[in-house]
């Protein structure tokens, strides 16, 4: 099977860490995977996407920015630019905290989850890309939630342990907010 991704989102809210962790988790299931990046013209805060390809063969062509199985908008200025990007048939997981005008595009499911506020609930908003992550990683399939929470065990590091903890549950909150979208 072949996923291509679009994470997207404004500078800091960890797009390009969802990208990575992502082909991180595929490398551990020895799946073939490509990453590349897109930043906005502002040195801070501008919009950022990375887009992925993960695949069971070899990727011939890396190139995601039109026709994107899986999508990521953690914020309203790239939310549009991401679901046009997304081909018929594709997945776009929205972040409602952030974005609250929503677009509509009927070939493409949207999966709208407040996972700003739910990282404010858990006391770090910086861990709402992870929650997001672990939604995105249970929809659809693409992952085993065990080769995240390797990859992020690893990504981590002995610099960032204190931090593992609250990034695995932040990857169970968005595992649950998933199950819990799946039941509606």
């Amino acid at each position: 099977m072949k996923y291509k991704c679009a994470f997207s989102g404004s500078g800091g809210q960890g797009a390009a860490l969802m990208a990575k962790l992502t082909c991180y988790a595929g490398i551990k299931e020895d799946k073939q995977v490509v990453m590349t990046q897109t930043y906005g013209v502002e040195q801070r805060g501008g919009d950022s996407t990375g887009f992925v390809v993960v695949s069971d063969t070899p990727i011939g062509n890396p190139i995601v920015e039109s026709d994107a199985d899986i999508g990521v908008a953690m914020s309203e200025s790239i939310y549009q630019a991401t679901l046009e990007g997304m081909k018929e048939g594709g997945v776009l997981f929205v972040n409602s905290s952030m974005v609250k005008k929503v677009l509509t595009r009927p070939e493409v499911t949207q999966v709208h989850l407040p996972v700003s506020g739910m990282a404010q609930d858990m006391g770090n908003v910086r861990v709402a890309n992870i929650i997001m992550l672990g939604a995105v990683v249970k929809t659809t399939g693409m992952l085993g939630i065990d080769s995240v929470v390797a990859a992020l065990t690893d990504a981590m590091g002995k610099k960032k342990a204190a931090l593992l903890e609250i990034n695995i549950q932040a990857l169970n909150a968005g595992v649950a907010a998933a199950e819990k979208e799946a039941c509606k």
